[in-house]
């Protein structure tokens, strides 16, 4: 099998997906929906994704739990309305372990 380029179009490039603008005809709508789920809690599991996934971008702890408290993370704002702050806070406990004693009295741990 060799390689071949593939032939340029001739016509126009049509934009699409980021790069087209919405039209008021555009049959999508964005919108969540939330499904009830006896044996599961999705909204603990949603709120753990998120501690995981923030932690390893470098994230610390309290940037991971004021994240919940704005309004700009919709999906964790929602935790935090739906559940409250101390739920938040024993979901990032159970992520990232307790608070050391260090962390709670706010020394410089690499000081």
């Amino acid at each position: 099998m060799s390689w071949q380029a593939l032939p340029m179009p001739t016509k126009a490039i049509i934009p699409s997906g980021h790069l087209k603008a919405a039209e008021a005809t555009d049959p999508y709508i964005a919108s969540a929906i939330e499904f009830s789920t006896p044996d599961h809690d999705g909204t603990a599991a949603m709120a753990r994704t998120f501690v995981e996934e923030f932690a390893r971008l470098g994230w610390s702890r309290d940037r991971i739990t004021t994240m919940f408290r704005k309004p700009r993370y919709v999906a964790a704002y929602h935790v935090y309305q739906t559940r409250g702050p101390d739920f938040v806070a024993k979901i990032v406990d159970q992520v990232l372990g307790p608070v050391s004693p260090t962390e709670a009295s706010g020394e410089d741990q690499h000081a």
